[in-house]
Order: C-alpha cells, then sequence, then structure tokens
C-alpha cells in the first residue's frame, strides 16, 4: 500500500511539473513532383520541375515552449525554422526596384528555385523567433514574427496553398515577417492587436539608418458561420549610400538588412499595406474574399516606386474526405513610369484527408502581368501534386 501511495504521489508530482511547464516539438513536411516556368515578354520560357518542396503548405519545424507562472500569467517562447525552399517566389511585389516593369535584364522577379533544394539549407528561427507573456485575453510577445499583415492574408487565401495564383496570398510583403513589439487581445470573437518595429542603425556624424521602422495594426472579429478582418502597417527603410563608404556593417541582427554607411544622399522609402479580408460558410460551400494594397514611395524624391492592388474571390467545396477550391484575382501594379499594368491570375486544385495529420493535394496555378502599353506579359505557371504530413 505505501509503495501505492508513494507511487501515486511521484505521478502527481511529475503531472504538476508538467502543468507548469511544458515544451512541444512541431512541423509540416510537404513533399510532392512539381513544375514553375515563367516567360517574360517573347523571351524564352524557362522551366523547372522535379522534386519540391512547398508546394502546397510551407515545410518547417518548431519547438513551443510555455510556463505557468500562476494566476492565469503564462510565459513561453516559439522557435520556427524552415525547411527547404520554396519552387517560385510570386512576381511582380518587387517592381520598380531595377526597371520600371518590374523585370530586370529579360528576367522577372519571379525566382527559379526549391527543386532538390537541401531540407537543411535554413537557419534556426528563420521563420519565428519570439517570446510572449500571456495574462488571459491579453499577449505582449516580442520578436520575429508573421506581420500582422500576414496574420490576415494567409487564412482567408481559399486555395490554403502557396500555388501561384493568389495575388494577395503570395505577394512577399503582404506576407512577410518582421521584428515586432506587439500587444494582441483575443476574447469573445475578437482579435485585435498594435504592434511597433524599430531597427536604427546609428554613427556619430551621418544620419541615422532606419531597417523597417513603423508600426502595424490588425482586428479580426467572427461570429456564426461569418468572419471579417483587416490589417494595416507602415515601415520606413533607408538604404545606405554607397558613396564613398566609411564604415560598413558586418552583421544583420535577424532580418535587419545590412547598410552601409558614408556620405551622400540616402533613399528613404516608405511602405505601406493594407489587407481587407472576409469569409462566410454555407456549409456546402465556404467563400473567401480578400483586397491587398501595397505602395512603395521614395520620400526624398516624392515619388512612387510601385503602387498595386489586388482582390481575391474563391470557394472550398467539402466532398467526403476531401474539398476542391478555386480562386480568381484581379489587381493593378504601377510602377515608376506610371504605367498600370493588368495584374490577374487563378489557382484551382483538391485535397484529400488521409489522416488528421497527412493529406495529399494537387494544384495548378497561373498569373501574369501586362507590364508595358504595347502589351508585353510576365507569365508564371505552377502544378503540382504531393503530400503533406504534420506532427
Amino acid at each position: 500500500m505505501k509503495k501505492l501511495l508513494i507511487a501515486a504521489a511521484a505521478m502527481s508530482v511529475v503531472a504538476g511539473a508538467q502543468a507548469q511547464s511544458t515544451a512541444t516539438i512541431y512541423g509540416t513536411l510537404d513533399v510532392g513532383y512539381g513544375s514553375f516556368s515563367q516567360q517574360v515578354g517573347s523571351a524564352a520560357k524557362t522551366t523547372q520541375k522535379g522534386l519540391m518542396y512547398n508546394t502546397n503548405d510551407s515545410s518547417r519545424w518548431g519547438i513551443k515552449a510555455e510556463e505557468d507562472l500562476g494566476g492565469g500569467t503564462k510565459a513561453g517562447v516559439q522557435i520556427e525554422s524552415w525547411l527547404g525552399s520554396l519552387p517560385r517566389n510570386n512576381f511582380g511585389y518587387n517592381g520598380g526596384s531595377a526597371s520600371a516593369y518590374g523585370v530586370s535584364s529579360g528576367t522577372s522577379n519571379a525566382s527559379l528555385n526549391g527543386v532538390g533544394a537541401s531540407v537543411d539549407a535554413t537557419s534556426m528561427g528563420n521563420r519565428i523567433l519570439a517570446a510572449h507573456i500571456t495574462m488571459g485575453a491579453h499577449t505582449i510577445q516580442a520578436g520575429q514574427n508573421s506581420a500582422f499583415v500576414r496574420d490576415i492574408a494567409v487564412p482567408y487565401q481559399a486555395d490554403g496553398s502557396n500555388v501561384v495564383g493568389n495575388l494577395v496570398g503570395n505577394d512577399a510583403v503582404i506576407t512577410g515577417r518582421n521584428v515586432a513589439a506587439n500587444y494582441i487581445y483575443n476574447a469573445q470573437g475578437l482579435t485585435a492587436g498594435v504592434g511597433i518595429t524599430n531597427n536604427v542603425k546609428q554613427r556619430d556624424g551621418y544620419q541615422d539608418v532606419n531597417a523597417g521602422t513603423g508600426y502595424q495594426l490588425k482586428a479580426r472579429y467572427a461570429t456564426g458561420p461569418m468572419s471579417v478582418a483587416g490589417a494595416y502597417s507602415i515601415a520606413k527603410t533607408d538604404t545606405g549610400t554607397t558613396t564613398n563608404p566609411t564604415v560598413s556593417s558586418t552583421t544583420a541582427q535577424l532580418n535587419s538588412p545590412v547598410v552601409l554607411l558614408g556620405t551622400g544622399t540616402q533613399v528613404k522609402t516608405e511602405t505601406k499595406v493594407t489587407v481587407l479580408a472576409a469569409d462566410y460558410d454555407l456549409q456546402v460551400a465556404k467563400l473567401y474574399a480578400e483586397y491587398g494594397k501595397v505602395s512603395v514611395k521614395d520620400t526624398n524624391a516624392g515619388a512612387t516606386l510601385n503602387d498595386r492592388h489586388a482582390i481575391s474571390f474563391g470557394a472550398r467545396v467539402p466532398v467526403g474526405k476531401a474539398w476542391l477550391f478555386a480562386q480568381v484575382s484581379d489587381g493593378k501594379q504601377q510602377n515608376t513610369t506610371g504605367y498600370d499594368g493588368n495584374w490577374k491570375g487563378y489557382s484551382v486544385g483538391a485535397r484529400y484527408e488521409l489522416s488528421k495529420r497527412t493529406y495529399a493535394y494537387i494544384v495548378d496555378g497561373h498569373s501574369e502581368y501586362t507590364y508595358t502599353a504595347a502589351g508585353d506579359k510576365l507569365k508564371a505557371n505552377q502544378y503540382g501534386a504531393g503530400l503533406v504530413h504534420n506532427f
């Protein structure tokens, strides 16, 4: 009897310790076969095909740890890292960099990579590296995390996929990450947050250099079959001059860009992002809509480097253990020349649940951007089929 009591007491102590502090390893692996191609105007089309990661979901692994501090207060950390690389980056989001049309030297901003890429070519915490304190409905978090505009854009993708075609959900600025200090409220169907980003490099006798300094806001309200959401961010970044540089930074803190501090004029850019979204569950189908706008300005010259906006509509239709999806997008993109290029895309596919943790998928997507008044187009096509396992 004494042995049973001792064993019970030991189990109680272990259970109490586990209740106070927990650590979880989690992840997702998406592996399949696919193809991604791009063509700029009349230039030769480039295609890559073969084994790909992240076509449907983002392959990743991470660690979550949380400790119960008592009185309803918890503290924790999250570290999440990428596995592999995307088989493409969506085109058109970086216009005005080397060319007014978002194309440079006969190539587009779409990136052909990821086919056969090493699954360990990542750094620890390159997706999430943050700590938080939660007190009931209130959370304070700091570190690298999803940008608030990403928190709204990604869940409202009808395709739930990385496949090219959703102009809002694939925009690299909208779906980016930042290093920020955030306050988030979550209760009774309402999630609201406000955050600040502040990364400044300084040298005596020189102008300060900002790297994504600004703020962000988000809100989401869900009731019954419907939810609506919105987010906004503004960030200022200074490109350090390369004219007669006298000192350069040798390291980059988290995602802070390496800059040169020297003489001459800095390029000061201001990036504003707005995302609005909604969904409605009809039971026989779930409908999605989202709008995204990105505006990048050179505040020194008062010129617009890139101004783009797009809207996406889509639906998911459940069929037994599967669901089918279709999504269409349409928008405009204006670069330094002032030409409003037509921007459109679509994605279709299906997902079949093999278990609670594993599903198979097939996807197809297309995007095109008319970047001159003469009708020259930048086209991207992608298809893939594969298996995703969550652990």
